[in-house]
């Protein structure tokens, strides 16, 4: 998956309201009270927090509290904004918070830009790497590794960008279908369907060190934000959770039928997981490890990917769209119409371009996550699978059923 900004950091040097008399909520307004704003618009990067530079002087122009002021915005999920005034950027884009005290009220225009020093590749084929046994599961490590998993060959192929040659092999277990890496690019996890494990791949050695046995045959496999824990789908309607220190499982969730996509949120206090035969998703609370609802998406839900602040829910349904869900309001806001089903997704580290793999369509799509426009397609012919971006977000990977891996610049 897409790296996933949680970054929490206060920029505002205004702050709401100014000294003055305090008094409590049910103090009435002074007569005579307006809203001042020092300026009209706030700036954000995501994760960031910020005070809203509004204040409060009664009729003789001295300052007053602001308690009683209300704060909304208007519905774009791009920000939130708290009782107190604070803003937190969430999502790429724009939206106005109206602040209300008494019969007065200002808007506020907040910005949230896309992070520094991140971007996304032009949608070039650059290198196409034969790699035979199918190619299915990808992975790229913070320092450049590309793990690609081998179906028929019960190994993953190993490369390190810029190079585009694959040319390490890891002997793992039967039919590997997915594989994630650490942060630090020392251990790798992958599934081994028929094995009914996950490999454990001490990446110093290029070996399989260790085996986490599962029940029924595993498809996916994901690190938690914090890199504490393993999460684990399959076809035994389960969601697994393993320690990685002790490589123990710790959790055994009842979820739906054949869950396959993960998706968490940046704190990891939710986790999303598609369960590709019933048309649901599963949304689970990690502080106790609980199920708290089912979503009905209907169609075949594959691959999730969840908006940076955590807001919206994209679902690559093979039935031939991708989904888009209001996570507040688990409502579907609207669907990208992908020719041959979607199957895989994943989003450039800059947030800028959504990848969507159409494995009967024999395509890659790009597309503007915030509006659904399809930027433009990549023809890569046999059956792309999933796909892995480097850290930076200049090349992307995509394994290829058909036989190979196509590097994407």
């Amino acid at each position: 998956m897409a790296r996933v900004i949680a970054m929490r950091v206060s920029v505002g040097a205004m702050l709401l309201g100014c000294s003055g008399t305090p008094s409590s909520p049910g103090d009435p307004i002074p007569s005579g009270t307006h809203l001042i704003a020092s300026a009209q618009a706030v700036q954000l990067r995501l994760g960031q927090t910020s005070a809203l530079p509004v204040s409060a002087v009664d009729g003789s122009g001295n300052p007053v509290s602001m308690a009683g002021a209300t704060f909304s915005l208007r519905g774009q999920l791009v920000a939130d904004v708290s009782d107190a005034g604070l803003i937190e950027a969430l999502e790429p884009g724009g939206d106005t918070v109206v602040v209300r005290l008494g019969d007065d009220s200002v808007a506020i225009q907040v910005e949230v830009q896309y992070p520094d020093g991140l971007t996304h590749p032009q949608g070039v084929v650059a290198s196409t790497v034969v790699l035979g046994a199918r190619p299915f599961g990808v992975a790229v490590s913070e320092t450049g590794d590309v793990l690609v998993t081998q179906l028929d060959a019960g190994t993953v192929a190993r490369g390190l960008l810029p190079a585009t040659s694959m040319g390490t092999s890891i002997s793992v277990g039967s039919i590997p279908t997915d594989v994630t890496v650490d942060r630090a690019g020392a251990n790798a996890y992958v599934t081994n369907q028929f094995s009914q494990n996950v490999g454990v791949i001490d990446l110093a050695a290029n070996t399989q060190v260790d085996s986490i046995p599962v029940s029924g045959s595993p498809f996916r496999v994901r690190l938690s934000p914090d890199g504490q824990s393993l999460f684990v789908t399959g076809n035994a309607d389960s969601l697994f959770i393993v320690d990685v220190a002790s490589r123990q499982i710790t959790g055994r969730l009842a979820i739906g039928l054949d869950a396959n996509g993960l998706a968490a949120d940046s704190i990891g206090g939710r986790l999303y997981v598609s369960n590709q035969s019933d048309g649901t998703i599963s949304v689970v609370d990690l502080s106790n490890n609980t199920v708290l609802r089912s979503i009905a998406v209907g169609g075949h839900p594959q691959e999730l990917v969840l908006s940076p602040g955590g807001t919206r829910l994209f679902v690559a349904d093979e039935s031939g769209s991708v989904q888009i869900w209001d996570l507040r309001e688990d409502s579907k806001r609207g669907q990208i119409d992908v020719p041959g089903g979607a199957f895989a997704m994943a989003v450039s580290p800059d947030w800028h371009q959504l990848y969507i793999s159409s494995a009967l369509g024999g395509a890659v799509y790009l597309v503007d996550w915030k509006t659904g426009g399809i930027l433009k397609t990549v023809t890569t012919g046999g059956t792309p699978r999933r796909i892995g971006f480097n850290h930076q977000g200049t090349v992307a990977v995509i394994a290829n059923e058909g036989g190979w891996v196509n590097y994407i610049q």
